[in-house]
């Protein structure tokens, strides 16, 4: 297997529950891992997984408010699998810097973890 990942991608995005998260916004941190065989040719992108698509991917979604983080890693996971048919394996974890809920706390997450 091989393992490709985007870590500690960053956004400005408006999830969240509560109306006024839809409205201020917040950051976020996306890591994204995906795992596909081993190419046979390993210098060609074709049978590989391109990390720009994969941001367009995160960038694209991360756009589309969703009050529950949990919908968020949920359609990353789905469009990339729709995308790279050939991954077996993907995660993606989604932290929430400082979460509206009253607590001392820096971040909140979220991981979807799929196996094909």
């Amino acid at each position: 297997m091989l393992s490709i990942a985007l870590e500690g991608l960053k956004f400005y995005a408006y999830h969240g529950l509560y109306p006024e998260e839809q409205v201020i916004g917040n950051y976020f941190l996306l890591d994204i891992e995906v795992s596909i065989p081993e190419p046979q040719h390993p210098s060609s992108l074709i049978e590989s997984v391109n990390y720009e698509v994969l941001h367009a991917i995160a960038k694209r979604i991360m756009a589309t408010p969703q009050p529950l983080l949990e919908q968020v890693v949920h359609d990353i996971s789905v469009t990339i699998k729709s995308t790279f048919p050939a991954v077996s394996r993907s995660k993606v974890v989604l932290k929430k810097q400082a979460p509206p809920f009253g607590g001392d706390l820096t971040f909140s997450a979220v991981t979807l973890e799929k196996q094909y």
